[in-house]
């Protein structure tokens, strides 16, 4: 069986359950080697995800050396934000694969390089969103790219969590690392949510943030007007003492209600009535999804476009809340 060879970039928590993913459940994936600064990350990982004994071919301190001295089909980055559009430039220009974390840049002007850049080296570029690959998000975005809730007029999400309390003092909370506070780390996914499922993208906004004494924002509340006029809200709180999400999208002919990451429960109203027991298709991985495109030429569930829009999508949020007034989101003209 062809595998395809896969190098980690990053060796945090979340790269562990990346890791795990590939080895248990994707057969035709093989970490063979592993990049980071820190030699306890990568032994954190090798516990982690190696139990078995087995063993990477080699590890890096600088991923640059991983690039030049280990042939790959495919990186996965897990570092902090702010490094992942060297990295991923870095990787491609290698020859190699990309799959990154979320978000996948901080700013529009490198996600445009960089989807650039992935076109030019005819390499697959995904970002690794779980929702996308659901079977609750793949009910939602056929039912809604079909027209059966009619034109789009409301999309609102909200994401509540203690998540200062557990990022305080960690990269997450230093902007040039982060790129910015909760809008860009747990935000991310109700965004992307936003984003996907509707297939719009932001065209005006009008933000509040709140630093509660933090260096990045902890709370946001956003008002955002959408392509074909749709009109959407978007609530964020980095403090909250209970975790709760979920986003609600409403058309002329009924309307959607799930969780901003996929998974849980999908509800479907429709004319009026609620569907029950809608038939989901069946959900896949990131990482299943990502060895498809390498070995089979498969289509990623999470394109740069949609890094692209959010990042338009954050840019504007930031100077909106910077200027206090509302700011027009760059044009958009790709299809998603």
């Amino acid at each position: 069986m062809e595998r395809a060879r896969i190098g980690i970039i990053g060796c945090g928590s979340m790269a562990s359950y990346h890791g795990r993913r590939f080895v248990q459940d994707v057969p035709e994936a093989q970490i063979v080697a592993l990049a980071d600064p820190s030699e306890k990350s990568i032994d954190s990982f090798l516990s982690k995800v190696f139990n078995d004994g087995t063993r990477p071919e080699a590890t890096f301190a600088d991923y640059r050396e991983m690039l030049a001295q280990v042939p790959l089909d495919g990186v996965v980055i897990v570092s902090p934000h702010s490094h992942h559009f060297q990295q991923a430039m870095d990787a491609i220009s290698a020859g190699c694969h990309v799959l990154v974390e979320k978000p996948m840049v901080v700013n529009t002007a490198d996600a445009q390089t960089l989807i650039e850049h992935a076109r030019a080296h005819n390499r697959v570029l995904s970002i690794s969103f779980q929702g996308p690959h659901t079977k609750e998000f793949k009910y939602a975005r056929e039912v809604i790219s079909r027209g059966d809730l009619g034109e789009i007029s409301l999309v609102t999400g909200v994401c509540a969590q203690p998540w200062i309390s557990a990022t305080r003092g960690t990269w997450r909370t230093q902007p040039e690392l982060s790129g910015g506070g909760n809008l860009y780390d747990s935000g991310a996914h109700m965004f992307n949510a936003m984003l996907y499922l509707t297939g719009l993208a932001a065209t005006e906004v009008f933000a509040f943030i709140n630093n509660k004494g933090e260096q990045v924002d902890v709370s946001a509340s956003v008002a955002i007007r959408f392509t074909k006029g749709a009109l959407g809200t978007a609530a964020v709180s980095g403090d909250a003492n209970v975790f709760e999400q979920g986003i609600y999208i409403q058309g002329t002919r009924g309307a959607i209600k799930t969780s901003i990451y996929g998974g849980g429960t999908v509800e479907h109203w429709q004319e009026g009535k609620k569907v029950e027991n809608p038939s989901l298709p069946a959900g896949d991985t990131p990482q299943n999804n990502f060895i498809d495109c390498i070995l089979h030429g498969a289509t990623t569930s999470t394109p740069p476009l949609l890094g692209l829009r959010q990042a338009r999508l954050m840019d504007a949020i930031y100077e909106s809340a910077r200027t206090g007034a509302m700011v027009s989101v760059v044009a958009d003209t790709e299809e998603q």
